[in-house]
């Protein structure tokens, strides 16, 4: 897979965000079956792009029914600020096809004037699931 880029990200109340991506495989009972990250893009703001070369991953094998979380952060001097996140079950990804999936991610914890939440943004990830060397032995 590939992170491609956020967009909507919320505004910093001081600065430009700092934001990066944690990957994480899920599997269908619940453990965490491998993790990955994509670098923290400085001074970035509400829509960071990463660059194939930077921002690929690997996942294998990949049991199904498990599930890729993305979570993404902004990262501070102190702890790093929860931005949002969200899951792609590894069985919508296509077969040795490349996809992009562009996923919510939530809505923010803070409440409006108005009483209403704001989203958190999008991430744009491109998926495939290609054969392992190790199925046919």
């Amino acid at each position: 897979g590939h992170v491609v880029r956020c967009n909507g990200l919320p505004h910093h109340m001081f600065g430009k965000k700092d934001p990066y991506v944690i990957m994480r495989v899920v599997t269908a009972d619940g453990k965490d079956h491998g993790e990955a990250r994509a670098p923290v893009k400085k001074d970035a703001g509400s829509d960071p792009v990463w660059e194939r070369s930077e921002a690929t991953f690997n996942f294998a094998p990949v049991e199904k029914g498990a599930a890729i979380h993305f979570v993404v952060k902004d990262k501070d001097l102190g702890p790093d600020d929860y931005i949002g996140e969200c899951a792609l079950p590894v069985d919508l990804i296509p077969f040795d096809v490349p996809t992009e999936y562009t996923l919510s991610l939530g809505l923010s914890r803070k409440v409006t004037k108005a009483g209403k939440k704001t989203p958190n943004g999008t991430i744009t990830v491109e998926m495939q699931v290609t054969m392992h060397h190790h199925w046919f032995g």
